[in-house]
């Protein structure tokens, strides 16, 4: 059976009620712009209201995770938008990339990516590839770090193994200005439902 993967994409500037638990109100509060605590507020409002009256607890490396459920979630903001992605039974990581005037991605490519990868040319690629490691990273509860040498360069995106685990990747569509990925642990097949 194929998993269903449902992804909400966020506007921060949409009016929301806020409803934060009290960890998240701590990292709200130590926020210094105003900007980024409502960005912040509003994903995590959404969170909430995606799924209602459940319990979180935290990874070893900080990836919220929710108690007493096979259900699994993750989430991703820049700009203005934030990802949500929610599925049963297997770890996910969604990471949401915005384009980024003037960045010198060239520079980051050959720095950070793995040979293979490292002549971008463009940003809307060096984005699109930050995003799927980023993904797999979050995916596995990993710190970034050790997930930029990952090769996922690929139409369509290749799985990848990270410290033994293979991941499976996807694309989703994204507002302009943006690239999206989602990984899910394991070899099996996905679909991505939008909302």
């Amino acid at each position: 059976m194929t998993t269903l993967v449902d992804i909400w994409l966020v506007d921060a500037r949409a009016p929301f009620d806020e409803c934060l638990n009290p960890d998240e109100r701590r990292r709200h509060d130590a926020l210094s712009s105003p900007d980024d605590r409502r960005r912040f507020a509003s994903a995590h409002s959404a969170l909430h209201r995606i799924l209602p009256g459940r319990r979180w607890t935290r990874g070893p490396n900080g990836k919220p995770e929710l108690i007493g459920t096979t259900l699994q979630v993750n989430l991703s903001h820049a700009g203005e938008w934030a990802a949500i992605a929610l599925t049963d039974g297997r770890p996910v990581g969604v990471d949401l990339q915005d384009l980024v005037s003037g960045l010198d991605y060239a520079a980051m490519a050959r720095r950070f990516f793995p040979p293979v990868e490292a002549d971008v040319t463009e940003l809307g690629t060096f984005s699109q590839l930050w995003a799927r490691k980023e993904a797999v990273v979050k995916a596995a509860g990993d710190r970034l770090t050790r997930g930029l040498l990952l090769p996922v360069a690929g139409d369509p995106p290749p799985q990848v193994t990270h410290d033994g685990v293979v991941y499976t990747l996807a694309d989703f569509e994204a507002p302009e200005g943006f690239r999206a990925a989602v990984a899910l642990q394991g070899p099996e097949p996905f679909v991505i439902r939008t909302h």
